[in-house]
């Protein structure tokens, strides 16, 4: 019983440090971005702007309107059967991100000044 207490402290002290450097990152307001992506290849990279901007994509898969202002993004509209993705909300903080999945689309904040050596970065997609 110690044993596992020891190991369930020692992985949860890690993933809090984790935590705890990943909400720290430091960014000014207006240098970071959203990079939209739909059926897994870059659609458009806009920057997370003070400045109202709206984003109409219409692909085979679907019709989504995006909305940037206050330095974040939000979907406004999507035709998919469960528009869940509108639940979503706002984003406007590194690593948050948008699915909607009938759509095929994602949108992701990224900070384009982070260090190289993150170990949060994604390695590899696989395809079929």
């Amino acid at each position: 019983m110690i044993l596992i207490l020891v190991v369930l402290l020692v992985a949860g002290s890690l993933y809090g440090i984790k935590a705890y450097k990943d909400h720290n990152e430091h960014y000014a307001q207006g240098e970071l971005q959203a990079v939209i992506t739909v059926d897994g290849k870059e659609y458009k990279t806009v920057s997370l702007t003070k400045e109202e901007q709206t984003i109409d994509i219409q692909t085979k898969f679907g019709h989504n309107i995006l909305k940037v202002y206050d330095y974040g993004i939000r979907m406004t509209y999507s035709d998919a059967p469960l528009p869940i993705a509108l639940d979503m909300g706002f984003i406007s903080r590194p690593k948050q991100q948008i699915l909607c999945v009938p759509a095929r689309l994602m949108v992701e904040v990224i900070n384009p000044h982070r260090s190289i050596n993150d170990d949060n970065e994604l390695d590899a997609v696989i395809q079929p």
